[in-house]
């Protein structure tokens, strides 16, 4: 884009501070579902493409694109320009000017790679190392792409099926006697989280001929029971056969196969969600939600992927911590007005608005820059108080919209079939 068109349109916005459409980007990646997110932003896709994730905030790999009057400028230099408009002086000074956050749409046809992410010390450790190795930025064989970690919250638009954190130590017991082909890989009855850590361990290094001789059987002796009787969503089975088919070749199996029997499987209805915070192994299997997260992009993958693995520094970062998953959510129904779903991240808070002609949504006084996303309905978003009498913005479904910092605004809902709108609402904690 070019400078001088940029600059003004940034002075543009830092003479009257609105609210802003976004135009936002997708990533294609292999697993992504074909339908949800073109259903979504209203885009025709005969060819089938996989759109796995919407990307909406100011990430450097794909940011989005704001509007300002008739002009555009990418969020990034936006924030540039105007960091202390859009984000306050507290937070641009917390964040160095940058958008803390990233919101994405993710819709997952098949599953993702066992995965986990760094803390903040870990990341930018390990961003350091591989700039002094010279690891180019995209090198497929590169660990840490930015030095910022990646707590992440996920809320289910979708039936939303998932492993996430090992079992409790005694189901992870039970389970390993249950299943002949793996009893040999417990070395005690009772495993603790030393004992976890030895088997992941083992399990992850282990010479591949010893993983086909200890999968191949198992996942052959799966098929035939599914042929007699199949397998449901709710249990483990089904995912090891379904990524199976998916991630061995060759005759070999994906030692991530292991990984499926270790972690809690979780299955969320929507409206329901789950938070990870860093050196937490999960992995998303099936299912369409809203994902917030540190602005960051490091992963490290354990498997079912056949993107770059590094199972040293996986090892590394991982908490190996062991229990129960809980599920943030519960109980709220669609009726709700507004969800809050809490975390322990310091980067974002989001929230689920519900919206009827009736009961238009208003901001509260002092708040953090808001990125929306029209999942429902339509929407009119207005500013109060502006010199002008700026007209709102109408966004329909897979709209999405910035508001700055502390600009007092309202959304209402526009005339549409339904009658109501949703919309999620993803920004900074106060506390």
């Amino acid at each position: 884009m070019n400078q001088s068109v940029s600059a003004t349109t940034v002075a543009d916005f830092l003479r009257r501070p609105r609210p802003l459409v976004l135009r936002c980007g997708v990533q294609h990646y292999a697993w992504g579902d074909p339908d949800y997110i073109p259903d979504l932003i209203g885009v025709p896709n005969p060819e089938q493409k996989p759109y796995a994730e919407l990307w909406i905030g100011a990430h450097a790999e794909l940011p989005a694109v704001a509007r300002v009057g008739a002009s555009e400028v990418p969020l990034p230099l936006l924030l540039r320009g105007a960091a202390e408009v859009v984000l306050g002086r507290r937070d641009a000074e917390r964040f160095g000017g940058r958008l803390p956050f990233l919101l994405k749409i993710l819709a997952a046809a098949q599953p993702l790679s066992i995965q986990a992410h760094p803390d903040k010390r870990q990341a930018q450790a390990g961003f350091e190392r591989e700039n002094r190795l010279g690891i180019r930025s995209d090198a497929p064989n590169r660990n840490y792409h930015d030095d910022n970690h990646k707590p992440e919250l996920i809320v289910a638009l979708t039936e939303f099926y998932a492993l996430c954190g090992f079992r409790p130590l005694d189901e992870l017991g039970a389970v390993l006697a249950s299943v002949p082909e793996l009893c040999d890989l417990a070395a005690d009855d009772r495993p603790t989280r030393e004992l976890l850590r030895d088997l992941y361990t083992r399990v992850m290094r282990m010479d591949q001929t010893e993983v086909d001789a200890i999968l191949t059987p198992l996942v052959r002796r799966l098929q035939e029971e599914a042929a007699r009787q199949a397998f449901s969503k709710e249990q483990t089975e089904y995912w090891v056969l379904r990524a199976d088919s998916v991630f061995s070749n060759d005759g070999h199996r994906d030692r991530g196969l292991f990984s499926l029997f270790l972690l809690n499987l979780v299955h969320l209805l929507p409206g329901e969600a789950m938070y990870l915070p860093a050196g937490e192994l999960h992995a998303y299997l099936q299912g369409a939600g809203v994902e917030i997260m540190a602005n960051s992009n490091n992963v490290l993958r354990g498997g079912l992927t056949a993107k770059h693995t590094d199972v040293d520094e996986l090892l590394r970062i991982l908490t190996f911590d062991a229990g129960k998953v809980k599920v943030m959510g519960k109980g709220l129904g669609p009726a709700e007005e507004r969800v809050v779903y809490e975390t322990p991240s310091q980067e974002f808070i989001l929230s689920r608005l519900r919206i009827t002609a009736a009961r238009p949504y208003a901001s509260a006084a002092d708040h953090s820059p808001a990125l929306g996303v029209v999942i429902q309905g339509e929407v009119a978003v207005s500013a109060t108080g502006l010199e002008g009498g700026l007209e709102g913005l109408e966004l329909g479904r897979g709209g999405v919209f910035l508001v700055p910092h502390g600009l007092d605004y309202r959304i209402s809902c526009s005339i549409s079939r339904s009658g109501e709108a949703v919309v999620f609402m993803a920004g900074i904690p106060r506390g």
